[in-house]
């Protein structure tokens, strides 16, 4: 057993209530420094002299050798008068410490920190790391003062012990271990070698302050404590916050900042899982159309609303190529992945309900294929504005939200694998090219709609006495200056948007909400009250047109083409295919009333009179394809008055058959003469 000296003073302790009468059966040899118990055969002997471990006062044995008396039981007496203070508290340590030295080991429990990482979230990610429980063996002891001994373990290490139990750890650690040990209880002063050694088998916990390898813990816990950020997709590694800020602007707020370094690991991680999996799980494509009921039925009983949707199966995607925030136009998709010339066709269900009433389903009966590219974007704070969604209409491309905005913020690195790869939560399509082109095919469906057409006639007659309150020649002026106004600023707008530069808007189509739009339809509805129905059927108002291509021809320019001659119009119909024959004696027919061959080059007149015999031969041998129905002859005439003659004697037109013919021939009427 070491020598026990206290070789320092710490500020003195307030003994326990009553702690002053406790007999004092331990004290320091005065000459050795070793502890001496009151029954030891040194002091019963008088071969030592003792001194307090407290104090240092020299103490007098009362009744040593004499255990069985208990009033007075043997003891230590202090000189008469001697001030006591904390030398039974002293005395107890003495007593446990140096029979925890003869024991020779200590237990030490295991050592556990706390360690925090905060992720881009500003959430807290906390672990604990350890290091195991060991049992040491005690090599050497001493007392430094009052409240702390330090022992030499077996391996050459020192372990200070903070006998007061109430030694908190600082948090900061110069590789010195300490431990803290409640050893504060006055009574172990009067108890004998074996009752202390039957007390240490129930030593009171033991708590670390400060361990050898804090250091080293703390650098794991700090470790694991970033991995488990990273696990939840809220930090990164040193190489990736070296590269975001390579990227970085400088003037850039620093909260934003924080918000950008977990968008962009999230675009990685999403790209990172793409690449590797190469497939993702899309929702189903869903494209709904209303009709309400005209406000002129406001309030009418007999008022229905009409919805029309479409609907696919959800679908996973095959993928084989992804890249990372690549411009594509106007906008950087977060990512960008190729179907790998793997054609995709989609078919999908129409539902229809009439004021929340299921009416009917009806299945495809013709796909519709996709672009190989596919634009996903990851929304974490701030959706897809205005701005950026037409932008991504303007590519036409299909696009592929995936909100984890929705998700809470936080997901780990397993859970968006699962999301990307084969969930459809929080995913929605942002615009596909398919959507529009069902949207006009549904509301095509709609205009024939029963309620549709009831709706349309009941507004036919509200209006019709405003409509021929005013001539035909009326309605027929605003029709062809609403078509032409129409066409013309489309063609501008096309115009400027071949030409258009920088990250600004294109300028968007004039579509059926325009005025101009609005004025054409009701012109033609005018006109059709009038008798003349079908001005505002698709293949008269369609930029390229029965009315467009006639004006054209007509005014020698173009209307709805960007020409500037009515033979460059012609031109284009004249290329126009197998399917786009039927009205060519219209053109034809045109191009004579208006004198166009008088402004044709040698060329140009060579290559419409080899057309035109091409069309005579076709006519003649009433090939159908070149024979047109009578439907909008009535309107074209009112229209175009100069060709009205011409029209009228039929060249070129299918003659009207009756209803129990099933399979009429066509009959031509007429003869080329007519134009």
């Amino acid at each position: 057993m070491g020598t026990w000296q206290v070789v320092s003073n710490t500020p003195l302790e307030r003994e326990p209530s009553g702690a002053s009468s406790v007999p004092l059966k331990w004290a320091h040899d005065a000459v050795t420094g070793e502890p001496r118990y009151i029954h030891d055969s040194e002091v019963v002997g008088r071969h030592c002299s003792c001194v307090c471990p407290a104090c240092q006062l020299p103490l007098t044995a009362v009744m040593a050798g004499q255990p069985l008396h208990a009033h007075p039981t043997a003891h230590f007496r202090h000189p008469a008068g001697s001030q006591k203070d904390s030398c039974a508290l002293v005395a107890a340590r003495l007593a446990a410490t140096s029979l925890l030295a003869d024991n020779g080991y200590i237990d030490l429990p295991r050592r556990t920190l706390s360690r925090t990482a905060i992720g881009f979230s500003g959430h807290s990610y906390e672990v604990w790391v350890e290091q195991p429980a060991e049992r040491r063996a005690i090599r050497h002891t001493r007392l430094l003062d009052r409240a702390t001994a330090e022992l030499t373990l077996d391996d050459g290490r020192t372990l200070l012990v903070d006998l007061s139990g109430q030694l908190e750890s600082s948090g900061a650690s110069d590789g010195q271990a300490i431990v803290t040990i409640s050893l504060s209880d006055p009574s172990l002063a009067m108890l004998s070698p074996k009752e202390i050694r039957s007390r240490l088998r129930i030593l009171p916990d033991i708590r670390w302050c400060a361990h050898w390898d804090d250091h080293a813990l703390a650098a794991k816990g700090d470790t694991e404590a970033s991995q488990a950020a990273c696990a939840a997709l809220d930090n990164w590694s040193a190489d990736d916050e070296a590269d975001f800020r390579v990227h970085l602007m400088s003037d850039i707020a620093p909260e934003t900042v924080q918000q950008l370094r977990r968008e962009t690991l999230l675009h990685r991680e999403v790209k990172r899982i793409l690449a590797s999996e190469q497939r993702i799980a899309t929702p189903s494509l869903e494209v709904t159309v209303t009709r309400e009921p005209p406000e002129e039925f406001s309030g009418d009983w007999e008022s229905d609303s009409l919805r029309m949707v479409w609907l696919t199966a959800p679908r996973t995607l095959e993928l084989d190529d992804v890249q990372l925030e690549r411009r594509l136009g106007r906008i950087v998709p977060d990512v960008v992945g190729h179907l790998g010339g793997r054609q995709i066709y989609t078919e999908g269900v129409t539902g229809t309900w009439i004021s929340g009433d299921f009416e009917e389903e009806v299945e495809d009966i013709y796909s519709l294929g996709w672009p190989l590219t596919l634009l996903v974007e990851v929304t974490v704070t701030h959706g897809i504005d205005d701005e950026k969604l037409r932008r991504i209409i303007d590519i036409n491309l299909p696009t592929l939200e995936i909100d984890l905005s929705r998700l809470g913020g936080r997901i780990t690195q397993n859970d968006l694998r699962d999301l990307v790869v084969n969930q459809t939560i929080g995913k929605r399509w942002v615009h596909h090219p398919i959507f529009p082109i069902k949207a006009r095919t549904l509301d095509a469906e709609l205009d024939k709609h029963p309620v549709t057409l009831g709706y349309h006639e009941r507004l036919i007659e509200l209006r019709r006495p405003r409509w021929l309150a005013k001539p035909v020649a009326y309605w027929v002026q605003r029709y062809r200056e609403a078509i032409t106004a129409f066409h013309d600023a489309n063609v501008l707008i096309r115009r400027t948007q071949r030409q258009h530069q920088g990250h600004s808007p294109k300028p968007r189509l004039l579509g059926t909400e325009c005025d101009a739009w609005k004025q054409l339809t009701e012109a033609a509805e005018a006109m059709a009250a009038h008798g003349m129905p079908g001005a505002a059927d698709p293949v008269m108002l369609d930029e390229s047109g029965l009315v467009a291509r006639l004006l054209s021809i007509q005014r020698n320019m173009g209307v709805g083409y960007d020409v500037r001659s009515g033979y460059q119009v012609l031109d284009a119909i004249m290329q126009s295919g197998n399917d786009n024959k039927r009205w060519d004696t219209l053109y034809a027919i045109a191009v004579k009333a208006y004198a166009l061959e008088a402004n044709f080059t040698a060329s140009q007149a060579r290559k419409y009179e080899d057309w035109r015999d091409t069309l005579i031969s076709k006519v003649a041998a009433n090939d159908q394809a070149y024979l047109r129905p009578s439907t909008y002859d009535a309107v074209l005439s009112v229209l175009f008055p100069e060709m009205a003659e011409r029209i009228k004697k039929g060249y070129g037109r299918l003659a009207p058959t009756s209803e129990e013919h099933q399979s009429p021939s066509p009959i031509v009427v007429g003869t080329s003469h007519h134009y």
